[in-house]
């Protein structure tokens, strides 16, 4: 099951998804981010409560960053599960997604000397 909470924020809207993010919810993720674009300016999506993605989840993601190009809007992923984070490496979709923020998990990246 899918539940997405929509947050109107000073500078964005922001859609935080949690549960389940498969064939069964593609429809309602894709209509709330449809709403949250024509509402113009940037749009968050926090995919930090995602517990389980998969190919047509991803797809509906990238469906609506391309979406944003085109319209000149921002699409941007503020928070990804490991499960997100885990799906979009293995797919290497990477570079057709907006930038993800920090894994929290991860270790911190190294400083280069000077």
């Amino acid at each position: 099951m899918l539940h997405i909470d929509t947050s109107t924020l000073p500078t964005a809207t922001r859609l935080s998804i949690k549960g389940q993010l498969d064939i069964s919810a593609v429809a309602a993720l894709d209509e709330a981010l449809a709403r949250a674009a024509d509402h113009g300016g940037l749009v968050e999506l926090d995919l930090g409560a995602v517990d389980f993605i998969d190919g047509s989840g991803l797809s509906v993601l990238m469906d609506a960053e391309s979406r944003a190009r085109r319209a000149s809007h921002e699409l941007r992923i503020v928070a990804a599960s490991r499960n997100v984070r885990r799906l979009i490496d293995f797919t290497e979709t990477t570079d057709g997604l907006s930038p993800l923020s920090p894994d929290p998990g991860a270790p911190p990246a190294p400083v280069a000397s000077a």
